[in-house]
């Protein structure tokens, strides 16, 4: 990020917590509705893009609202 930022390229980490996604052979299901969805990270990139040019958000951390759907 600090290398490409001279050159007009932005790099931003997102770091999701639970999502339901299909990682490591898993299928979502219902039991899966209180983690993050791939729409929740999708929307987060869009954010990304339309944000104004003057900021660089280097580091987004994602987690759920509730651990476990308790």
């Amino acid at each position: 990020m600090l290398d490409l930022r001279k050159e007009g390229i932005k790099v931003s980490t997102i770091m999701p917590g639970s999502v339901a996604s299909y990682f490591n052979d898993h299928q979502p299901n219902d039991k899966d509705a209180w983690k993050i969805q791939p729409e929740d990270i999708g929307q987060i990139v869009y954010d990304l893009l339309k944000m104004n040019p003057r900021t660089l958000p280097s580091k987004i951390e994602v987690r759920p609202t509730r651990p476990g759907g308790k």
